[in-house]
């Protein structure tokens, strides 16, 4: 579907760090001044598209008053994509979403959203300490 649109949308990859092995994600910095001032439910409408376009995001943020989205994104060897593809694929995805073919009706932005600072995000250390402790209150309680 997104290959189908040839759109002159206006968005602006205005900075890119690249990824650092598997322990640094790659960061894209956009502007859509088109979407300066939209609601937070098309913002977070274009972060799920965009979480499921390209599978292995990190995190997004999004600034609806100065119109930028930031994606902090890691390339696999099977889903290498280049800054110049996820651009248009951000195009595509606000040109569709701007003009209603996309529906704004998605959850996976919100959870990513609800789950910082929760066990989801934990490291793997502190989730196995969090979990042996667990085991021990409740034998104890036993």
């Amino acid at each position: 579907m997104l290959e189908q649109i040839k759109s002159d949308f206006p968005v602006e990859l205005y900075r890119y760090i690249p990824q650092v092995g598997k322990t640094q994600p790659a960061v894209l910095r956009f502007r859509l001044p088109k979407w300066r001032h939209y609601d937070e439910i098309f913002w977070q409408a274009l972060g799920d598209y965009v979480i499921l376009a390209l599978r292995s995001v990190k995190d997004i943020k999004f600034n609806g008053q100065a119109a930028k989205l930031k994606i902090e994104y890691f390339a696999t060897k099977k889903r290498r994509k280049s800054p110049e593809e996820i651009t248009e694929i951000v195009k595509g995805l606000a040109c569709l979403i701007d003009s209603e073919s996309l529906s704004t009706d998605f959850t996976h932005f919100r959870r990513m959203a609800e789950r910082r600072g929760s066990l989801g995000e934990m490291k793997k250390e502190q989730a196995a300490l969090f979990g042996v402790a667990l085991q021990m209150a409740t034998s104890v309680a036993v």
